[in-house]
């Protein structure tokens, strides 16, 4: 495995992919007339956001990528 930050413990479940993955982010912008007014940087998600693979466009949770313990010593 080798996400040892954001993407820690996470896998694609049907390519095996490290990643990077589309994740379905919320996040609270500070926005005026001209368009945002924040770096975005904020964003957050949970276990249960869309993800989908860049390498093979599978798509899940973002529960379904995390790699199980048993599964991540293989």
């Amino acid at each position: 495995m080798t996400n040892t930050n954001i993407l820690e413990g996470m896998r694609c479940p049907q390519c095996k992919s490290d990643g990077p993955f589309r994740i379905r982010a919320e996040v609270l912008v500070l926005m005026d007339d001209d368009g945002t007014l924040d770096d975005l940087s904020g964003s957050e998600w949970t276990e249960d956001s869309q993800c989908e693979c860049d390498a093979c466009d599978h798509a899940g949770t973002v529960k379904d990528y995390t790699i199980k313990t048993k599964e991540a010593t293989k």
